[in-house]
């Protein structure tokens, strides 16, 4: 009885910390957003700080939490080599979990392990593409290991751990879902409560669920022009700089309802697939910083989810990166939001690591 007693004892924290911090953030929708940008930051200047435009009667803007970017390089959740206590078998993880060998594509490697490859295959590429390109740097016998949940949204990802294989140039790291305090949608952090998104110092909307489409970002025989984020219809568009409204409604099939506005030096920005323009917005019209050109839809044949599309173009006519034409920077967790974030992410890494994986 007495080695029955201490064998219960030495699993009842486990179970505690499981029980009481393995439930899913709520709303449980990972935010996964944009490319790999660690080696384009630029210093965030007073002049160049993220311009909210809370909307009046709502609540729809980000957490205006700026952060120094801490993660400049790809960061492990834990130490490769961390020994983990096992988690014991009785109990039962809230969430599915999957182990994959990368053998091809992540989404060649899904087929025959879910139902959906194609959709959870994109939901795990945007958890690493501000961490490494999923597309084109993946080795065979890379693993991935992923929590899945019923999060009552499309994007069912918790957490996803990546482990390159022994050899290769790429770098572990670990994302977990969480919502900060104050924020309509949940984001990816890093252990350390930072994100993992970096912000445009000025932003086309205020509120957003994820980016669903970072530049360069391979699209059939072509590369993706702009930046997509993803926001419920009828939520404000604003433009980024201001300057004169170029053109509307140009190749209306493809593009749907959309804004092109000249901010100088010859550049323009580009607002794509809208619901509808704001009324007065039109050629000829002057714009100021923070006025609203329409807001997120659904319309062009190649939307297929209401989004924004943003981009921008230099006097030639060629898209740039919005990520080099800003500057950028990422968040961190307020004080108050580290303890439940903590337990979260260490039931997670239980799970991750466990050897029934």
């Amino acid at each position: 009885m007495p080695k029955l007693l201490k064998v219960l004892g030495s699993l009842l924290p486990a179970l505690v910390m499981v029980l009481s911090c393995g439930v899913e953030p709520e709303e449980g929708e990972i935010v996964i957003r944009a490319a790999d940008l660690t080696a384009r930051d630029t210093t965030v200047t007073a002049e160049d700080t993220l311009i909210l435009f809370a909307d009046t009667a709502s609540s729809d803007s980000l957490t205006e939490t700026v952060a120094e970017d801490s993660m400049g390089t790809a960061t492990d959740s834990l130490p490769v080599d961390t020994v983990e206590a096992p988690v014991p078998d009785t109990l039962e993880c809230p969430w599915t979990r999957l182990a994959l060998e990368i053998n091809g594509s992540i989404y060649a490697s899904l087929t025959g392990r879910v139902d959906n490859p194609d959709v959870l295959g994109a939901h795990i590429v945007r958890c690493m593409w501000w961490n490494t390109d999923p597309w084109r740097r993946m080795n065979a016998g890379d693993s991935l290991f992923v929590l899945v949940g019923e999060t009552g949204r499309e994007n069912s990802v918790v957490a996803l751990r990546y482990q390159p294989e022994e050899g290769t140039s790429g770098q572990p790291f670990s994302v977990y879902s969480y919502r900060m305090t104050g924020d309509n949608y949940p984001s990816h952090y890093y252990a350390d409560g930072t994100e993992v998104m970096k912000l445009l110092s000025y932003m086309p909307v205020s509120t957003f669920e994820e980016m669903t489409g970072p530049y360069g970002e391979p699209r059939g025989d072509h590369e993706h022009t702009g930046v997509d984020f993803k926001a419920p219809p009828g939520t404000p568009v604003r433009t980024c700089r201001g300057g004169t409204v170029v053109r509307t409604n140009w190749n209306y099939e493809y593009n749907g309802n959309c804004v092109e506005v000249n901010i100088g030096a010859g550049y323009t920005e580009i607002f794509l697939h809208l619901q509808a323009i704001e009324a007065g917005v039109r050629e000829g019209t002057v714009l100021q910083r923070g006025d609203t050109v329409g807001c997120v839809g659904n319309t062009g044949v190649t939307s297929t989810a209401p989004h924004i599309h943003y981009q921008i173009n230099d006097e030639r006519g060629n898209p740039i990166d919005p990520y080099l034409f800003y500057s950028s920077y990422r968040r961190s967790l307020p004080p108050g939001d580290m303890d439940e974030f903590a337990g979260f992410r260490d039931s997670c890494d239980r799970w991750l690591r466990a050897p029934s994986l």
